[in-house]
């Protein structure tokens, strides 16, 4: 998940699997899982970044072939089916575990670095 040049290594990986998905033939190989805030992130920037009317008047129909084809392609991942069973377990830690706000996230952070690491880091910065 390098963010470098807006997430290219994980944008080339996600096509490369939906380049997978669309030839295969069992259902596992049928699977992807897409990076879910990037996706929003992308449809965001798509629906603020470009003017629904182009400079002469027109509908500009880019825009919203841009924003279906997106959406077009998570139903479709969504409707695959997993063949894979489910692991109880891991569905319990998922609906159990709590959502952090950004208070609660960076206490917890500092809870797993002692103050002691904090202090070391902060004198290395100002060397």
């Amino acid at each position: 998940m390098d963010p470098s040049c807006n997430f290219s290594s994980y944008r080339s990986t996600l096509k490369a699997a939906v380049w997978r998905s669309a030839a295969a033939t069992d259902d596992s190989q049928r699977i992807v899982i897409p990076f879910f805030s990037l996706l929003v992130k992308d449809l965001y920037f798509l629906n603020e970044g470009c003017s629904n009317r182009l400079p002469n008047g027109h509908i500009n129909f880019e825009k919203f072939w841009q924003l279906a084809k997106q959406v077009t392609e998570f139903i479709t991942w969504k409707q695959v089916h997993c063949p894979f069973p489910k692991a109880a377990k891991v569905i319990t830690y998922l609906q159990a575990t709590p959502v952090l706000n950004e208070d609660a996230l960076s206490l917890a952070s500092f809870e797993c670095e002692p103050p002691e690491n904090h202090e070391k880091d902060r004198y290395k910065a100002l060397k």
